[in-house]
């Protein structure tokens, strides 16, 4: 059963290439949080910018837990980073799903037992959530 996303950053929420922060994204961490789904966030990026950006944007209210490299000093994708992310958040990982885009870390995410989705897009993201939804009933 599905019951915690775990999102990176970079990549995910903030597009690579024009470091801008993608609006399709926050729209559906708004869906995902109305539909009391437990988000977290898991990051590589450091706290100024992302408390910077959610000044602007207000989506660090979406997330249960907020787990950064900075507060931590274990980089993804260690093994002492998953093993505190999941220290942190209390959910089994058999029922977390894990989005990124790094394949480093999604792998990394699997050896632990958690489901992870390579982001592309948000499309293509929403589409994989339904599915594992779907599959998960």
């Amino acid at each position: 059963m599905i019951l915690a996303l775990v999102f990176d950053f970079n990549g995910v929420l903030l597009k690579k290439k024009t470091h801008q922060v993608d609006l399709d994204m926050l729209e559906l961490l708004r869906e995902l949080y109305e539909l009391n789904i437990t988000i977290h966030l898991f990051s590589n990026t450091s706290k100024e910018v992302i408390y910077f950006l959610d000044s602007k944007f207000g989506f660090l209210k979406y997330f249960k837990n907020i787990v950064l490299v900075e507060d931590t000093g274990l980089s993804k994708p260690s093994d002492e980073s998953f093993e505190n992310l999941l220290k942190t958040i209390h959910t089994n990982p058999q029922d977390i799903v894990y989005i990124d885009d790094s394949r480093d870390n999604i792998r990394q995410a699997n050896k632990f037992g958690m489901k992870g989705i390579f982001f592309t897009n948000e499309t293509k993201l929403r589409a994989k959530l339904i599915e594992l939804a779907e599959n998960d009933n």
